[in-house]
């Protein structure tokens, strides 16, 4: 089907997409984590979903959580790690474990940082006993590099009063860690932000404090050689206690936050491996709070983190879409799926496809809507069990398919570049549930 592209401005219909820029989205889990900063983060294959650990609260605490991209869920390991802050979490996608390093073990006394390597499996924590070890560090950097098949530490403060921070690079291969010396370094690093680029196979560093001020520089690290990144064009201003995640859907590890001489900050950057690209949208201001990639939605997940200067604590989950969010809920044929085919500009066709769709009737309606919502649940209130709306509906178009798939074109796209909305794919299933239809993912969308 054809159908030409309606767009008004205000109250008017706008439609049109490009997978670029993202938006944050806050979301509304029934049961989150108390408000903290300085915990753990990382993506958890084994869980299917986000797993966090510890934190300042503003006490500390050891407690374990996973997000699957609805809700958080405590779990109940047999053994834990002590309650610490400002240490990290990185997942070895080569042993299946998620690895955490050091942390600081107490908020207001004087013993020094943890030492210790301790290793998730889904379901416990296990100590590991190893030969070297980076010392006491907290605030340092880590990332996991799949290339080679090592965990990436780098800086940190090795005492908590007063140190100033290290510029030591450290390598852990699930035996050991080995202090690695490189040609070249960013130099001592408290708070600095890093992941691992997979479209240049190198791990990025960015800005940190280095004992007398805050920067903005951009490194890689290819296992050997820490390089800064020659940039033309805007960069993030100078931080510390930013949070930077890699998504895979876009190639760009994502920067949120952080904070500088003047406060707390809120703005969003991308690294596409040879420029920065500042994003538009709004988030929480923030600094300490914890980002990571959560591929059952293919959005950048943030949490916590202080929100305000000094000592605001958050609890609130935020996601940063990349074109689709959210989860479809079980029909006859499966989950499903609504997926944009092109990332139409103005005066181009912009089609999407609906599938896994009820083959006898194989009907999809798309919800089209200029706000998006926090994955409210349709169970109790249409009776769609396992179903979440995540737009509003102010618009509903019909497309008729075969065979399970539906298809659905705008031609041309037309104006005003920037206009955001949302929609998803309501398909008939009669059998499905009481109210007879299933819904698909999300997805977003701006003029381009």
């Amino acid at each position: 089907m054809k159908h030409s592209l309606a767009v008004r401005s205000g109250s008017a219909l706008l439609l049109a997409t490009a997978i670029l820029p993202a938006q944050w989205l806050q979301q509304s889990p029934a049961t989150s984590p108390t408000a903290r900063s300085g915990a753990g983060m990382t993506y958890s294959p084994v869980n299917n979903g986000l797993l966090l650990f510890g934190g300042g609260s503003p006490g500390l605490n050891g407690q374990t959580w996973v997000y699957d991209g609805l809700d958080w869920t405590q779990q109940a390991p047999v053994t834990s790690p002590s309650a610490r802050f400002g240490h990290q979490l990185v997942f070895d996608s080569t042993r299946g474990v998620a690895v955490l390093y050091g942390g600081l073990a107490s908020a207001i006394s004087i013993p020094p940082p943890n030492n210790d390597t301790w290793e998730w499996n889904g379901t416990d924590w296990a100590l590991v006993t190893v030969p070297t070890n980076p010392g006491p560090r907290y605030r340092y950097a880590m990332c996991f590099d799949p290339v080679r098949a090592r965990t990436v530490l780098f800086g940190g403060v090795t005492t908590q009063l007063l140190a100033p921070p290290t510029n030591q690079t450290w390598e852990y291969d699930g035996t050991t860690w080995t202090q690695v010396t490189t040609a070249g370094s960013p130099g001592p690093r408290d708070r600095a932000s890093m992941c691992f680029h997979a479209g240049i196979g190198k791990a990025v560093l960015f800005g940190g404090y280095n004992g007398t001020a805050f920067t903005n520089q951009t490194w890689t690290y290819d296992g050997a050689t820490w390089t800064q990144a020659s940039l033309a064009g805007p960069l993030p201003a100078a931080r510390s206690s930013a949070a930077m995640c890699y998504d895979p859907i876009r190639g760009v590890c994502v920067l949120m936050g952080g904070q500088d001489a003047s406060g707390v900050m809120a703005d969003t950057w991308l690294f596409d491996g040879t420029a920065w690209i500042a994003q538009t949208g709004t988030t929480q201001a923030g600094r300490d709070h914890m980002l990571a990639f959560l591929p059952n939605t293919n959005q950048s997940v943030r949490f916590g983190g202080f929100v305000a200067a000094p000592n605001t604590l958050s609890n609130q989950t935020w996601e940063l879409g990349t074109g689709a969010f959210g989860r479809g809920c079980t029909g006859t044929n499966g989950v499903p799926t609504l997926t944009a085919l092109s990332a139409p500009q103005v005066g181009q066709p912009w089609s999407v496809n609906a599938g896994n769709l009820e083959p006898t009737f194989s009907l999809a309606f798309l919800v089209f809507g200029f706000q998006p919502l926090p994955g409210v649940d349709l169970g109790p209130l249409l009776g769609m069990t396992g179903c979440f709306a995540y737009c509003s509906a102010d618009l509903l178009l019909s497309i008729p398919g075969s065979s399970g798939t539906a298809g659905f074109t705008w031609n041309p796209v037309s104006g005003p570049i920037g206009g955001t909305f949302f929609c998803q794919a309501l398909c008939l299933d009669p059998t499905a549930n009481a109210f007879g239809f299933t819904l698909s993912n999300a997805i977003f969308a701006t003029i381009d």
